[in-house]
């Protein structure tokens, strides 16, 4: 930088120790914003490939997935310059869109895929995913040449006939075949049979429902923005985003059973009673991979409509405490986001076309609504200025009380708490992200309380308004009214000028910048220097301007407390909000990261993300775990477990550690019984005794 301020002047360049002790006049020599218009371009590219995904046109979704891997380098050059690293977990572009070139036979798009891939250190952790893709797309094609060399088989034969690949991934990659109506299934026993699609045996989608909202209220909840200075503020060892492989050690990668089906650790009570295999009958369904432990046993989720309740989009099933069976039902509609309260008595969700669907412990259908027509979301679009075919993929939570009362749903960094008939209790927005401050161009032009009324007729609006409301009025009459769209109107330019005018007046923003008008902008400094050149001072000043939707802290976990209405908010930054039943503010932890649970017991708080487990008593941090993988947390009222992939840890409520069982194959059911604690793999089920009680 000092060359290049030497070469602009021809001058030597010092830096200046101090300002206060240099001389002459003071200039600021740069402010320019960075252009962040190719990481709003990549996540507009993001949202339409994965519309296209759930809309099922995988061509098109390929086509996009080239277009959004092209602006990833420029992506990660932004965020490193924002956030001074780059920690991001997840790129739809390499994961889902892989997937999609694999699907379609793109091989020129994945070999494209890797070279960027290869080119940017950043994306190392994705090396092993572009491996899968390439596999996949061999694998693609021998599924298919297998079921139409052998029609009617069956899909757990499917393995033995290509000789490559494993069982769950090709069961995966056959439900992609399906959706892509290149093969078709029918149940047949606890299995398919798979014979090559026709354009005539393709289903039609299912019609789109039509669901209203229940709210009762017109305008929305007021939404008060947490103070965090107010309350009190818990920072606590920060959660690493990911692990490296040095960084995992000996311990982790002992994390599966390494040569009998079920081994135990770290227990001297532990010991394994009885190992068995299970009838064809008895095996749990592999399309049921999502396991959400509640107050009442276990809620398993289908949601890739691929189980044996047939075409339903998805299918839940609900386990009492000792693994049995107590009811099972299809649904009709996708799961998009889902909320399970670890201590509550049933489940909510959110489909693609975000209605929200909630179910007791029974899965009786207790609320639907619409989303898309509640009062919040309608004025949080006014705000942030986006559509209704981007909405889902600002809508990131929802959370159910632990006795069904009432719901929370999250939309960009706002939270909004509504009750079951459809009564808005109360709304709070977290905080922008550290580091960046509002910006704006401001007029220095005032007007009296007439001068207002008067805009307000030029507007075609009346009192009350807010910011938005003259946003979205001076937009539309820009395009009524100025004079490039409308040469043929003779009045156009005067009308345009009283249009500006009228907005300057009621907004305070220069009528220099009112063209450019699209609200608040946001500032984030990243270096400040100062020079000293011929005398004069210069100050240098290198930062980024975004939009308030990139300035603001998503939400991206929510989750209520077991035994109370307050309500946990995590915002991406990893800060973690605890709120009332009023919406009042009470404390905010940081941890750095995400949380993927949030569990509140009254007793104990815990806190689980990709990498890191927390265990909180009173504010105080009593046990901290490091975790390999993603897992899950199934609380008990004695103490709780950590189930992860091939791993399973039983725990006392503060944390401490009483033993391990590993499995060979990916666990599907825990639960304790009066025989022990059961541990059930695709094929096998295993005793484990010497295990205290998970119930009094």
């Amino acid at each position: 930088m000092l060359r290049f301020l030497k070469g602009l002047f021809g001058k030597d360049a010092t830096p200046t120790p101090n300002p206060s002790d240099t001389p002459g006049h003071t200039q600021n020599f740069v402010n320019e914003p960075i252009d962040t218009s190719n990481s709003s371009e990549y996540f507009v590219i993001m949202s339409k490939l994965q519309e296209a995904i759930s809309m099922r046109n995988y061509a098109n979704a390929a086509m996009l997935a080239r277009e959004n891997m092209r602006q990833i380098s420029k992506f990660v050059s932004n965020t490193k310059r924002e956030f001074g690293s780059f920690n991001i977990s997840s790129i739809p572009a390499l994961e889902e869109g892989g997937t999609m070139l694999a699907l379609t036979g793109d091989g020129d798009g994945l070999k494209e895929m890797r070279q960027i891939v290869s080119s940017i250190p950043e994306l190392g952790p994705w090396v092993s995913i572009i491996n899968q893709h390439e596999e996949d797309m061999q694998l693609f094609v021998a599924i298919l040449k297998a079921v139409e060399e052998n029609p009617l088989c069956l899909q757990t034969d499917i393995k033995k006939i290509i000789e490559k690949g494993d069982g769950r991934r090709i069961a995966n990659l056959i439900q992609w075949l399906e959706k892509a109506g290149r093969i078709t299934r029918t149940i047949e026993g606890r299995s398919y049979s798979l014979k090559t699609a026709t354009p005539m045996s393709t289903l039609n989608p299912l019609p789109i429902r039509q669901v209203k909202s229940h709210r009762i209220d017109k305008k929305p909840v007021l939404c008060s923005e947490v103070d965090l200075k107010s309350i009190p503020y818990i920072p606590l060892p920060k959660a690493p985003l990911r692990w490296e492989e040095k960084q995992v050690g000996q311990k982790f990668k002992a994390a599966e059973a390494e040569s009998e089906l079920f081994e135990l650790y770290d227990s001297d009570c532990w010991r394994l009673l009885s190992v068995e295999k299970l009838k064809s009958d008895e095996r749990p369904d592999p399309a049921f991979r999502r396991i959400y432990p509640i107050d009442t046993g276990l809620i398993m989720v289908n949601d890739h409509d691929n189980s044996e309740h047939g075409s339903a989009p998805a299918a839940v099933v609900r386990l009492g405490r000792a693994g049995n069976r107590i009811t099972d039902a299809s649904l009709n509609h996708n799961i998009y986001r889902i909320g399970v309260n670890a201590l509550g008595q049933g489940f909510i969700a959110m489909s693609k076309e975000c209605i929200v669907h909630a179910y007791d412990d029974m899965l009786k259908c207790i609320l639907e609504t619409s989303l898309s027509d509640s009062p919040e979301v309608r004025a949080l679009q006014r705000r942030l200025e986006f559509g209704d075919g981007e909405l889902k993929n600002h809508l990131r939570c929802v959370a159910m009380a632990y006795d069904n009362s009432r719901y929370v749903a999250t939309g960009v960094d706002e939270a909004w708490c509504i009750d079951m008939a459809g009564r808005g209790l109360w709304g709070v927005k977290l905080p922008t992200k550290e580091g960046w401050s509002r910006v704006s161009a401001p007029s220095n032009n005032f007007g009296t309380r007439s001068d207002i009324s008067r805009a307000l007729e030029i507007m075609n609006l009346t009192f009350p308004f807010t910011p938005e409301d003259v946003k979205h009025s001076y937009r539309k009459l820009a395009r009524q009214w100025h004079p490039d769209l409308n040469p043929e109107k003779l009045n156009a330019e005067e009308q345009m000028k009283a249009i500006n005018s009228a907005t300057e007046l009621l907004t305070g923003i220069d009528v220099k910048a009112i063209p450019h008008y699209t609200g608040a902008k946001f500032m984030k400094e990243f270096s400040h220097e100062e020079f000293s050149i011929s005398g004069k001072k210069i100050t240098m000043t290198i930062g980024m301007q975004v939009s308030e939707v990139q300035a603001a802290d998503w939400i991206y976990a929510v989750s209520f407390s077991g035994r109370t209405q307050d309500i946990f908010l995590s915002g991406y930054s990893g800060k973690i909000v605890q709120v009332n039943e009023e919406g009042q503010p009470l404390r905010a932890f940081d941890i750095g990261a995400v949380p993927r649970q949030i569990i509140d017991t009254g007793d104990y708080l815990y806190f689980l993300t990709d990498t890191r487990l927390y265990v909180l008593r009173n504010d105080s941090l009593v046990a901290l775990m490091d975790t390999p993988e993603r897992g899950e947390i199934l609380v008990a009222q004695t103490g709780f477990g950590l189930l992860q992939s091939k791993y399973f840890q039983w725990f006392n409520q503060d944390g401490a550690h009483l033993g391990t069982i590993a499995t060979k194959n990916p666990i599907r059911w825990i639960y304790y019984t009066s025989q022990g604690m059961v541990v059930e793999t695709r094929q096998h089920r295993a005793i484990i005794g010497g295990v205290n009680s998970w119930w009094k």
